[in-house]
């Protein structure tokens, strides 16, 4: 999806990462990640989100929560962080990386509360009273009150698969008033997902039906005397969208693909502040029938409509994926191939990816066992088996900052971590 936006602006990091893929620096299934872009990317982001007013949570799971690229990004000015779940906030734990919010999309399980707490979030999403309740017996127990907020619904609000869950609108003020009699949280606000999207028809990011929803909750709320600190209503979030974002009444982005240029926004503007800063790069196992197959591990596909409401309007483009394949990194870019979708969709038969991104050439191409294939598609990167490699100097001498596991161990080439990951990771950023 993102291989020919990669591809005028950042053609650097695709030769880097082919470079790097075949001189053995760094292994097949691998998501390479540019140091310098994702710093550059970071401080467009945190200085439109100060001129704008609000807030900024960073999202850690598409990039695998890598502690190198978290810290260089809230290096930049980036506030905090959103922990989509009990492993992200794990991960920012261990590298002493602050947690902003927490539990949204994902629940945090109760036998993990008190540790989760004792990170001291800023706020953390729950969806129901139960919720509020266990949230509110473990922060009693560390002497502290837990700011939450509340996920809110209504009918006409976009929910996509698996995302279900928070407190209906008509509901509201019995649970509101049930949550504020529990002595270890406060009502601090109101989130949903998705509350912005891009529209292709504006180019624009623009509000989901679910904007709404959270300006009345919050409206709502403030009638019943709670005091609303936080309207978060993250969704496609880049810079392009801040200022919209605060105009509609939003006190909150959290960018994720933002950071690495790998949004909707980024798929139809050129001129989008943040440039492509994340490629996947594999190698090609063995030709069968007209066909390359790829090592897998790390391939996602992300094109789900939504389960509830209709998103048609913000639907893009059909994706037709295709790779850059070859084993000259300087002449990487002159072979773009098609890929066959059903190698990223519809592996019903077996989910598991050992190969994946089949290269289906419409014509005859010279490709090779041990070729290099580099993709440029929207990453989850914390769903695969992947290894994380940061660069730097893309555009003169590329070279690994750290390669690390689907774990965050910083490893070595073949894989084998090194004794103290923290420590090293402390050394890389400078703080040691």
């Amino acid at each position: 999806m993102f291989l020919d936006v990669t591809a005028r602006r950042n053609p650097a990091l695709i030769r880097a990462a082919a470079a790097l893929q075949q001189s053995g620096a760094i292994p097949a299934n691998t998501y390479v990640l540019d140091l310098d872009t994702v710093r550059a990317n970071a401080r467009v982001m945190a200085a439109e989100a100060k001129r704008v007013g609000i807030r900024t949570y960073l999202m850690t799971k598409h990039y695998n929560r890598n502690p190198l690229i978290t810290h260089a990004a809230l290096a930049q000015g980036l506030d905090s962080t959103v922990a989509v779940d009990v492993q992200c906030v794990q991960a920012l734990r261990r590298f002493d990386l602050p947690v902003g919010h927490v539990g949204h999309l994902v629940q945090i399980p109760r036998h993990d509360l008190p540790a989760v707490l004792s990170t001291r979030p800023e706020v953390m999403t729950i969806f129901s009273v139960d919720k509020a309740r266990q949230v509110s017996d473990a922060a009693v127990a560390l002497g502290m009150v837990q700011g939450v907020m509340l996920r809110v619904r209504a009918d006409g609000d976009l929910i996509y698969p698996n995302e279900e869950g928070g407190f209906w609108l008509a509901d509201l003020d019995a649970a509101a008033k049930e949550i504020a009699q529990l002595p270890g949280v406060r009502i601090a606000g109101v989130v949903t997902f998705p509350g912005t999207l891009f529209d292709p028809a504006t180019r624009q990011l623009e509000p989901a039906p679910n904007f709404q929803t959270v300006l009345r909750a919050r409206d709502r709320l403030t009638e019943l005397g709670f005091r609303i600190d936080q309207v978060n209503t993250p969704g496609a979030g880049s810079t392009r969208g801040f200022e919209m974002v605060a105009r509609l009444g939003g006190t909150v982005a959290e960018p994720g693909h933002g950071l690495t240029g790998t949004t909707p926004t980024h798929l139809y503007d050129d001129t989008a502040p943040e440039r492509p800063a994340m490629v996947y790069v594999s190698e090609v196992s063995h030709l069968f029938e007209n066909r390359a197959y790829v090592v897998g591990g790390g391939f996602y596909a992300c094109d789900t409509p939504a389960a509830v409401g209709d998103d048609s309007r913000f639907r893009t483009r059909p994706w037709e994926p295709h790779a850059f394949v070859g084993r000259d990194p300087g002449a990487i870019l002159d072979t773009r191939v098609p890929v066959d979708v059903g190698s990223f969709f519809g592996r019903t038969a077996n989910a598991t990816d050992y190969y994946g991104g089949t290269l289906v050439p419409a014509e005859p191409v010279d490709i090779r066992v041990g070729d290099t294939a580099v993709y440029a598609f929207r990453p989850q990167a914390f769903t695969t088996r992947a290894f994380v490699a940061v660069v730097s100097d893309v555009e003169t001498e590329p070279r690994v900052v750290g390669l690390f596991d689907r774990a965050n161990n910083l490893v070595d080439r073949d894989g084998q971590p090194y004794e103290d990951t923290r420590a090293r990771v402390r050394e890389l950023t400078g703080r040691a």
